[in-house]
């Protein structure tokens, strides 16, 4: 990720690398604003390297070892630790039918390099709208466990990201793992156009359960507004099952209310005829 900084060295900062959780928390209770977690550190040293940040702490987890594991908690569901890479969670068979659509996201971030570098949770801890794993974890009901100096709590995903680069994370806090919940019998895709970039022009991530009588549907689209949407007006039209009329109808019902944004990337008249390109693609696939 460049945006055409001069730059190519990173500014001053000290290393640490702790190795429990109590370390990195009194660390950056020590250290505060001036203090920055490190993942894999793709898209920090990026930023520092820009000059977009300048912390002059760094603080790597990556030797923690609760914050390197992925875990399948009968009656919880799917617990990726802040630590875990992309690339480990694509091959280490930890995604289960269920949460296809994640699967399906995180395989198309960047490149094979950098999915085994940057982290399930660094990605989501960005907010940038064109970022993969928040519309896929939003359709699935993931949450985020944090952890602070008040003790630890857990929020959504479509709580926690509140605006671009902006995450409800309190001082001296930080995200310990993402957890994903069981959810037997759901059905879930992701589709993507990107316009020969890394970068998303509009997404979209579906998930529908047949819990109950009737079945809940999600749509929920990054990449087209400041933070991931859904369209309640076109997941009504496919909780009953899913015909090619009904993928018609509910392609252009979401072309038609999704807000999108006009940026640097595309304009929001072009955006909303992708969510008809790809919402049309992707619930033909599960068709």
């Amino acid at each position: 990720m460049s945006f055409g900084s001069p730059y190519v060295t990173l500014p001053d900062f000290t290393y640490h690398r702790p190795k429990s959780l109590d370390e990195v928390l009194a660390l950056l209770k020590e250290h505060g604003d001036e203090a920055k977690l490190m993942g894999g550190g793709v898209g920090l040293i990026a930023f520092m390297k820009e000059r977009l940040m300048s912390p002059t702490h760094v603080i790597d987890v990556k030797e923690v070892a609760e914050l390197g594991q992925v875990r399948q908690v009968p009656g919880e569901g799917l617990r990726i630790g802040a630590a875990v890479s992309i690339a480990e969670l694509l091959e280490g068979g930890d995604l289960k039918t269920e949460q296809a659509v994640l699967r399906e996201a995180l395989a198309r971030v960047a490149d094979p390099m950098i999915r085994r570098r940057a982290t399930l949770v660094g990605n989501l801890c960005e907010a940038i709208p064109w970022v993969d794993s928040p519309p896929a974890l939003m359709a699935l009901d993931a949450s985020v466990e944090v952890a602070g100096p008040e003790g630890r709590r857990s929020l959504l995903v479509s709580d926690f990201i509140r605006g671009p680069v902006d995450i409800d994370l309190g001082p001296n806090e930080m995200v310990t793992e993402v957890v994903v919940p069981e959810s037997k019998g759901r059905r879930s895709a992701f589709e993507k156009f990107t316009g020969g970039s890394e970068f998303s022009l509009a997404s979209v991530a579906v998930s529908v359960s047949n819990g109950g009588k009737k079945r809940a549907a999600k749509l929920v689209y990054g990449a087209v507004n400041s933070t991931p949407v859904r369209c309640p007006e076109a997941e009504r039209l496919i909780e009953d099952g899913l015909s090619p009329t009904k993928v018609r109808r509910a392609a252009e019902t979401a072309s038609e209310k999704v807000e999108c944004l006009d940026d640097v990337l595309a304009t929001a008249s072009y955006r909303k005829h992708l969510i008809k390109v790809i919402t049309t693609q992707v619930l033909w696939r599960m068709m």
